[in-house]
């Protein structure tokens, strides 16, 4: 019998549900009600992994950071600004010509008129940029150099502070986790039978 950890576990349906939820991510202006939306529908999820319902979080005082410990996430932040970062890294280091680093360093002369957009991209990318603790006026410079802009985007650390999970979500955690690998490893078994 093959053992399969919990990390292993997690990380296939987490995949594929970002990869699918923040598909374009990399352009969205986000507003804060955006922000919240995204943030509640990522700790729902993470809560639905551990086994978690609101029963659990109101009286047995489980956090969402005490989950995402235990699942080895991170906040949605943290995976937005990583490719909103990773994008503009890539546009910065474009040539010049190119309109995707002409839109980028563009410059509109005119006032905006009244009942403009609510947030721009500019925006967005200077709070990604805070975020990651990259100075906003030398960007552009830093991500000239592709492995030290990688470097700081894989480094983005999370400003919450780490606790050790409560006992009632490793009770639940646990056997949810056994259970998946143990399906795994039933449907890798059932693949190999078909095969022969």
């Amino acid at each position: 019998m093959i053992s399969v950890g919990r990390k292993c576990v997690w990380r296939t349906p987490i995949d594929s549900v970002l990869s699918i939820l923040l598909y374009g991510s990399e352009s969205w202006c986000l507003t804060q009600k955006l922000w919240n939306q995204l943030r509640s529908f990522h700790h729902r999820c993470v809560r639905a992994m551990c086994g978690i319902n609101m029963w659990h979080v109101e009286h047995c005082r489980i956090t969402t950071a005490q989950c995402l410990q235990l699942s080895q996430l991170r906040s949605i932040e943290t995976y937005v600004v990583r490719r909103q970062l990773q994008w503009a890294g890539h546009v910065a280091r474009m040539e010049e010509h190119r309109l995707p680093r002409r839109f980028l360093t563009a410059w509109c002369y005119q006032a905006r008129p009244a009942g403009g957009q609510e947030f721009t991209y500019g925006k967005g990318l200077e709070f990604a940029l805070r975020y990651a603790k990259v100075d906003v006026a030398t960007w552009m410079e830093v991500a000239q150099d592709r492995p030290a802009w990688k470097g700081i985007i894989r480094n983005i650390a999370e400003p919450a502070a780490k606790q050790a999970p409560h006992h009632t979500l490793l009770q639940l955690a646990m056997p949810r986790a056994e259970a998946r690998a143990r399906y795994q490893q039933e449907q890798q078994q059932q693949q190999q039978q078909q095969r022969q």
